[in-house]
């Protein structure tokens, strides 16, 4: 929690602000399949925190089995990090201004899949999202090539930090790991960073 104050204390504390938001907005859907192999027979009914769920997952044998291992390209203006955050190595962009006090941002993550093919992975994790996130409500799903390599997609919303937020989350497989890129907007305003969303997403490939 240190580095979180001595940050917010400097003066460019709006664009610090939401570049740490967009941090913390890491992939659930990961989280999420992480928590479904290895913690998800716990009977507590009570949501965990983002950072609760980033260090559960960060200690499953699987997490970040991917990272290092692709390359994708930011929208034209948008800043691009790798960083890690509680044990997970996350690859975000992140656009140039707020909308409705959210910057729109894309993640990527990784975890192995292990025994699971690419289509119970993608089933277990959509059937689990509502445990995790607060005012869940599944979306739409389907099928997309990204470069050569079958992916499935996902969208769906939810709330986070008073923020409702509308997600677009794809999962490629590619030997046995599961890399997830989650493109995060303000509800109702998907459609207004597609374009963005799409520019960096079709540019992803495994090394």
């Amino acid at each position: 929690m240190q580095s979180y104050i001595l940050i917010l204390r400097t003066n460019n504390f709006p664009d610090i602000f939401f570049t740490l938001l967009a941090m913390k907005y890491l992939s659930f859907l990961l989280l999420a399949g992480l928590l479904t192999m290895t913690a998800c027979q716990s009977n507590d009914k009570k949501k965990p925190s983002a950072e609760e769920l980033m260090e559960k997952a960060s200690k499953n044998p699987g997490a970040n089995a991917g990272a290092s291992k692709f390359d994708i390209t930011a929208p034209a203006g948008w800043e691009k990090r790798d960083t890690t955050m509680n044990g997970i190595q996350i690859t975000y962009m992140i656009s140039p201004s707020a909308d409705n006090n959210f910057r729109p941002n894309i993640n990527v993550v990784s975890q192995s899949m292990g025994d699971k093919t690419p289509d119970s992975y993608f089933d277990l994790n959509l059937s689990h999202m509502g445990q995790y996130l607060q005012n869940y409500s599944a979306g739409k799903n389907g099928e997309k090539q990204i470069n050569g390599l079958p992916a499935k997609w996902m969208t769906y919303s939810h709330t986070m930090s008073g923020n409702d937020i509308d997600v677009l989350a794809y999962i490629v497989p590619k030997d046995g790991i599961a890399y997830i890129i989650s493109c995060s907007a303000p509800k109702g305003t998907l459609n207004k960073y597609q374009a963005s969303f799409d520019e960096s997403v079709g540019s992803f490939r495994v090394q």
